[in-house]
């Protein structure tokens, strides 16, 4: 056996080794980087997809976010997707690929971190000596409205790269001293630099830069890797850039639609607070403010005044001048009592041609004033066929309760202010009569 022999069989075997070694460290690269850029495009394609869920769970259209789920599962279908599941923010399952999760709560340690974190969140684990990939993104919209979570298969991509490496050490066998120097020189130039570069890109990529692009000018296996990188790049961004608009779209509408139902909530409130005849509040609303007031004055001690105002003879004014007179009659004495009455006094129209009003910090003597005052102003008012009245004018009897000589609570302050009104009735109308003096007579 000769020496260049034995050179030949140590350059050889020296080669061979080297390549071995340094295709084992390419592999290892490679593998790094090729599960690095299915973590990034998992995550990349679930940050976009969490998207319109958002828009789906703040609109709690669940038939939506089903058809959003099969939608992701046919797109992710070459990610050899396992599952997809949508959880709210308190982990529970609202939409999953699987029939008979919906529901459910997962309590498994990766469940819990991602419920947690305002960030993606990526592990890779065995599950039955099966490789299991599991991606988490947040789903956010202005709030937080829950966890989007996927598990994808690993099996193919282990299998990919134990093929390769199998391929490979066939060929350092069978490879030249030349080829193999050749390799050696210009390995890391062909092969190392535009995957680490790949792989910045999709790191940047994932980390929501959606502009970047890989570019190379290589033909070769790397050179279409890119070239189809750049494509799902493109696809991605245009398909975020739609959702996006989608969902500044359909905040405005939102906003819009927030905006119309707090004018119609508002109207609505002044309607169930408002007489429709009369404009003044209603008897409901009358109530409330009592209650109110009862309760301010349990706070802070202090009187005030009910008084009920009766419209003497109003059935004799109906009859003789019809309904619509009437209904005239009782929107011009709510004018006059408006005109009479101080801004922070509550009136209402109590029911029928009663009239109810809240003389708020007025004590006794100053409501009994008040009270007269009005009945005399109405008394001397033009009031259409006031004369056909049998008092010759439109009068009003007037009845007053007093907190809190009069009464401590609601009840007794409206029964007591009724009983004063009865008191002027019997008195022969067109006065006023407090429980007070009632009380003392």
């Amino acid at each position: 056996m000769g020496i260049r022999f034995k050179l030949s069989l140590f350059v050889v075997c020296f080669v061979f080794v080297l390549l071995t070694i340094l295709e084992t460290l390419n592999l290892r690269v490679e593998r790094q980087i090729y599960i690095a850029e299915i973590e990034n495009r998992a995550v990349a394609l679930m940050e976009s997809f969490a998207i319109p869920c958002a828009v789906a769970m703040a609109n709690q259209n669940l038939p939506t976010l089903d058809t959003y789920i099969i939608q992701f599962a046919k797109a992710a279908n070459q990610m050899d997707l396992r599952y997809l599941a949508v959880l709210d923010f308190a982990g529970k399952t609202v939409a999953h690929t699987h029939t008979g999760k919906f529901g459910s709560y997962d309590k498994d340690a990766f469940t819990l971190k991602a419920l947690k974190s305002d960030t993606p969140n990526v592990v890779r684990h065995e599950v039955n000596d099966e490789r299991i990939l599991e991606v988490s993104v947040p789903i956010v919209s202005g709030l937080r409205w829950g966890t989007l979570k996927a598990g994808f298969h690993l099996q193919r991509v282990e299998a990919k790269l134990l093929a390769s490496q199998k391929r490979s050490l066939l060929i350092g066998l069978l490879v030249s001293l030349g080829v193999a120097l050749i390799a050696y020189t210009f390995l890391s130039f062909l092969v190392l630099k535009p995957l680490l570069r790949m792989s910045r890109i999709a790191k940047a990529f994932g980390e929501g830069n959606l502009e970047m692009r890989v570019e190379l000018n290589q033909k070769d296996e790397i050179g279409l890797l890119a070239e189809r990188f750049n494509g799902m790049a493109a696809q991605i961004q245009g398909y975020t850039g739609s959702l996006r608009r989608l969902v500044a779209e359909r905040t405005t509408a939102l906003e819009e639609a927030n905006v119309q139902l707090r004018e119609v909530n508002s109207e609505l409130e002044r309607l169930a607070q408002t007489d429709p005849l009369t404009s003044l509040y209603n008897r409901r609303y009358f109530l409330e403010q009592l209650e109110v007031e009862l309760k301010r004055a349990e706070r802070n001690p202090h009187a005030f005044c009910l008084m009920i105002l009766d419209v003497d003879h109003f059935k004799n004014y109906n009859d003789c001048n019809g309904h619509p007179a009437g209904d005239a009659l009782l929107q011009h004495l709510a004018a006059v009592l408006e005109s009479n009455l101080r801004t922070t006094d509550i009136l209402c129209r109590y029911g029928g041609e009663e009239f109810a009003i809240l003389l708020l910090d007025t004590e006794l003597e100053e409501g009994n004033n008040t009270a007269d005052k009005i009945r005399e102003v109405i008394s001397i008012q033009p009031f259409a066929h006031a004369e056909k009245q049998p008092q010759g004018c439109l009068s009003v009897s007037v009845g007053i309760a007093a907190h809190p000589f009069d009464g401590k609570n609601s009840k007794e302050l409206i029964d007591r202010a009724d009983q004063a009104l009865y008191q002027s009735k019997a008195r022969g109308r067109n006065c006023v009569t407090s429980w007070t003096e009632m009380s003392v007579a």
